[in-house]
């Protein structure tokens, strides 16, 4: 038998003869010139006929043959498949004639939203990240660390290893609560460095920390719940919690943290299940709760049945005096559920965090992991296991601390230097931002442009409050710049304030 086209094979195109007989093969079964059903040539009269080893026309139809374009019948021969696999990756023609979806439908078209989708959309979802998407030179975004440190050549070694390993568990499905390696190496880390006291049965390995929050709303909630917030506080905590319909209470912070004393007043008589914080350095005010409010926080905890929810976010890095020891240490009776992140010690895209949860709560937030995604990612759990016990996350740890010290003592002599006449002394010495409020009032639209025309990124402390005051503040992040840039940025900044203040003033004169 002979093939009735046309092949046109290049020794020097600098692509192998078998591949070219495939392409060219696959193309005439796709534009029909070898119909469906019909009979290939043996590769050994193609090869006769092309001038070819039997092994490159050989290559070729197994190529073909694994990919669904002809299939073979035993001592009959070798066909065109009648239904060649491109075809099944494209709709017919009549269906994308449409080049949008039909508009003008009935209302009735689409079922209504649950109650918990529209609590959850009644605020914008980048409410709870910084506003403004454009990159400016200097950005001073909260939260971003210096991934220019991070290690990619360590950790594209360990990825690759765990690859060649040819492991096959690494690519098939694992458990809810996360490789076991991980898990362990957890607990002691978490144990040496935070004084957290857990199994590692009690961790579970999440998507991040805002998928731990959605996971305790989820099993901890009923709408109508309360849930006792700092104020201000995170963001995404709020929008949680708000979406699974808990009455929210806010509860005052001050320069020792949450203000324990006021709770009793702040809830009336609501009898919260939940009261979530960040102990160890307050979002966004950067304050650090005091022992004694720790152990007053526990107490309240304990006599309200309550169920304390630590958000430890970047309590690695401080820069003055001895770490401070997790909420969850001093806990003595369950009532404390502790989140971890890696986005702020590695890098944000490998949305990996951790719960050490209480033992009551292991089972049912492990349910609620499972019906919402199963597991994380598992193949990144066994390189952050590799990078945990080679001793690789603990030499990164104190380099970066080392890193954020120096660009955190440039912020504050920035500060002194360019704004100190403008601002409020911030509370630093922990973590990766710091709230920074202006002596005077100042329209915050006005501020936040200005500054980004001269390249400079700023972000206003409002969204983070349900009641704003009057003073306007900005949360300032440090550890996503370098000492110059912080430099540079800040008296950048410095100009902007006060020539808004010059206007604001030459506006109220006009006006009065």
């Amino acid at each position: 038998m002979t093939l009735e086209l046309p092949v046109r094979l290049d020794e020097h195109a600098g692509l192998p003869l078998h591949r070219q007989l495939y392409d060219q093969l696959r193309i005439a079964i796709l534009e029909g010139r070898l119909a469906g059903g019909s009979r290939m040539p043996s590769t050994r009269a193609l090869a006769d006929q092309l001038g070819l080893s039997r092994n490159t026309v050989t290559s070729a139809y197994d190529q073909l043959l694994a990919e669904g374009y002809i299939t073979a019948r035993l001592g009959s021969g070798t066909y065109v498949c009648t239904a060649p696999p491109d075809d099944l990756f494209e709709a017919p023609r009549h269906i994308t004639d449409f080049p949008s979806p039909p508009r003008n439908l009935p209302t009735t078209a689409m079922p209504p939203l649950s109650d918990w989708a529209r609590r959850a959309t009644e605020g914008k979802v980048d409410e709870m990240l910084p506003p403004g998407t454009a990159t400016l030179p200097y950005d001073f975004r909260d939260g971003r660390p210096a991934i220019d440190h991070f290690p990619t050549d360590l950790w594209r070694r360990l990825l690759g290893r765990r690859l060649r390993s040819k492991n096959l568990a690494h690519f098939g499905y694992a458990p809810t609560n996360g490789v076991e390696a991980l898990r362990q190496a957890l607990t002691e880390y978490l144990r040496r460095a935070r004084a957290v006291r857990c199994t590692p049965e009690q961790i579970l390995i999440v998507n991040g920390s805002q998928q731990a929050l959605d996971l305790l709303a989820r099993v901890c909630l009923n709408p109508g719940d309360a849930v006792v917030l700092e104020e201000p506080g995170y963001l995404g905590a709020r929008r949680a919690f708000t979406a699974q319909g808990a009455r929210i209470v806010h509860a005052t912070v001050d320069a020792a943290g949450l203000i324990t004393d006021e709770l009793d007043h702040m809830v009336a008589g609501a009898s919260p299940k939940l009261l979530y914080v960040t102990p160890s350095h307050q979002f966004p005010t950067g304050a650090v709760l005091s022992l004694p409010r720790r152990l007053a926080l526990l107490r309240w905890a304990r006599e309200h049945s309550a169920l304390v929810i630590e958000d430890d976010y970047d309590s690695e890095f401080r820069y003055a005096g001895r770490p401070v020891e997790a909420l969850q240490g001093l806990d003595t009776s369950g009532t404390v559920v502790y989140i971890g992140t890696f986005s702020k010690v590695l890098f944000p895209s490998l949305r990996m965090g951790y719960l050490v949860l209480p033992p009551s709560l292991v089972e049912p937030v492990n349910t609620a992991k499972w019906l919402s995604d199963r597991y994380t990612a598992t193949l990144e759990q066994q390189v952050l296991a590799d990078f945990f016990n080679e001793g690789h996350f603990e030499r990164h740890l104190r380099a970066m601390r080392q890193v954020y010290q120096t660009r955190h003592d440039a912020f504050v002599a920035a500060i002194d230097r360019e704004l100190g006449d403008l601002v409020l002394p911030p509370m630093t010495g922990t973590g990766l931002h710091a709230l920074v409020t202006l002596r005077e009032p100042l329209p915050i639209e006005t501020l936040v442009r200005r500054a980004a025309r001269e390249g400079v990124g700023i972000y206003p402390a409002q969204p983070y409050y349900l009641n704003p005051p009057p003073e306007t503040s900005l949360v300032m992040g440090y550890t996503g710049l370098n000492e110059q840039m912080i430099a540079e940025g800040m008296r950048r900044l410095g100009t902007v304030i006060r020539a808004t203040m010059r206007e604001t003033a030459r506006t109220a004169s006009a006006g009065g």
